[in-house]
């Protein structure tokens, strides 16, 4: 399997290179842009396999890996959530193949996922705050770029606003660490909690300052302004990758930075995780429910499941950590599959000219049979439909492990999920129980509607047992 630390100098080396090679095409004919994009896909797969190697070499060892002078931690955990983000990233490149390859600017977007992708890759195991910072900068400014990289009105409305609020978050995580570097002593995140008990009001300053700027990825309520705007009214293409690639950057400096302060934290962290969850599940489901245009529904649905996945995050400081770190792992590759699929299902609806709103989508379980049914599958895995992926992670995992040290919380988060099954219901009913608004078909073989099967398909099948296999691999 080879040795952890030469595998993962080759997966940064391949994603650097061949980021900044792509460009380097001519953009103007299509044939070299269909060559980056063979290329991207080369890639990605290639880095799959790799983190594959890497994830089983890691798995026989009881232990962490230090690398680079300490400044990466290498465990089993975080190369699972490498590998899930590099098979997403993958399914969105694929999927790009009908539509994005044709832009000009599809050699910058398939440099910039890749270069996004190395940001990300690098934080999921980073351990020193340099190292963060750098990794941040590039995973930030490249999701500003592919936000607008369109070039449209809505897509440069987005980009701006996420550009604009993504500086407050950055200037929020600078702060964070200043405060929580400069009583520690040390840039490196393996804390010496027993050296600081005495500063813990000025740690769960930084603490909540650092979690106030990976919230901002998250979309976690208040911080989420510039979600709506961006994955409601850019191309649902590009709101593929940056829902279900990018979103990891919070969750990465969640659990690298933040997760180790919670024996400082005490019992502020359950109470202050808590209020952060419940604002946000609550918020993105009422504001969904009053939504009409499916894309922008689906906006505020990512945002209430930020609140779930926070409910694992602040059951972490309980007897159930176990239980919560297996949950967190689980409902990510639940809202991955999710809404990747989904988002790449909008995109083809989009552009077999269907209207997104739920009127535009009246009856199109009749006409378009297959996508229609992936999107419904993924809809049912998001709302904890038995027995479908998003049933164990929510329920069985992510509420479970909340239930004894907050059981009001767990209690929220069942509640918030019958909300959400008042719009996500809505999507299904006008699909199959409304009268067609127009003569449409589908077309086989189209690389979003693959892309959307697959998601589907792997949806039930980790559904039926073998996400067993995924707890075995992260334990």
């Amino acid at each position: 399997m080879g040795d952890p630390i030469t595998t993962f100098k080759g997966i940064l080396i391949l994603l650097s290179f061949t980021g900044l090679v792509i460009p380097l095409f001519d953009h103007r004919k299509e044939s070299r842009r269909k060559l980056g994009f063979y290329i991207c896909i080369c890639c990605l797969v290639a880095t799959l396999a790799l983190l594959t190697s890497l994830t089983l070499a890691l798995s026989n060892s009881s232990e962490s890996v230090y690398a680079f002078n300490d400044l990466l931690r290498l465990d089993t955990y975080s190369a699972y959530l490498a590998m899930l983000v590099t098979f997403g990233a993958l399914l969105v490149a694929i999927a790009s193949s009908a539509e994005m390859v044709h832009w000009p600017t599809a050699l910058s977007s398939y440099s910039l996922m890749i270069l996004a992708l190395a940001g990300i890759n690098v934080m999921l195991f980073v351990n020193d705050a340099s190292v963060l910072l750098g990794a941040w900068a590039l995973v930030a400014v490249a999701s500003y770029v592919l936000a607008g990289i369109k070039k449209d009105f809505s897509s440069v409305q987005g980009a701006a606003k996420y550009g604009i609020m993504g500086a407050a978050s950055s200037s929020l995580l600078v702060y964070g660490l200043a405060l929580v570097l400069g009583i520690t002593g040390t840039s490196q995140f393996a804390f010496n909690l027993d050296l600081i008990p005495a500063n813990a009001e000025i740690i769960f300053l930084g603490a909540m300052l650092l979690v106030s700027s990976f919230g901002f990825k998250l979309g976690v309520f208040p911080f989420h302004g510039w979600l709506p705007d961006v994955y409601g009214g850019i191309h649902p293409i590009l709101v593929s990758y940056i829902a279900g690639v990018v979103k990891m950057a919070g969750i990465a400096g969640l659990l690298r930075v933040v997760v180790p302060l919670y024996g400082v934290v005490g019992t502020k962290w359950i109470p202050t995780l808590a209020v952060f969850s419940l604002a946000t599940m609550t918020f993105g489901n009422l504001v969904a429910l009053l939504q009409k245009n499916v894309q922008r529904m689906m906006a505020y649905s990512s945002i209430a499941h930020a609140g779930y996945i926070l409910i694992g995050f602040s059951a972490i400081a309980g007897p159930e950590s176990e239980l919560a770190f297996q949950g967190i792992a689980l409902h990510l590759t639940t809202y991955v599959l999710a809404k990747i699929g989904i988002f790449v299902a909008l995109a083809y609806l989009m552009r077999r000219g269907v209207n997104l709103s739920l009127e535009g989508m009246s009856g199109l379980g009749r006409k378009m049979p297959v996508i229609s049914g992936s999107l419904s599958i993924l809809v049912l895995s998001l709302m904890g439909f038995p027995p479908l992926l998003g049933f164990w992670s929510k329920f069985m995992y992510l509420f479970l492990s909340a239930s004894d040290i907050a059981p009001w919380l767990a209690l929220a988060g069942v509640l918030n999920s019958g909300i959400s099954v008042g719009y996500y219901a809505q999507v299904i009913r006008y699909l199959y129980f409304k009268s067609p608004a127009e003569e449409i078909r589908e077309k086989k073989g189209d690389p979003e509607v693959l892309v959307a099967v697959i998601a589907a398909l792997l949806t039930i099948l980790l559904g039926l047992g073998p996400f067993s296999l995924i707890l075995s691999v992260i334990q």
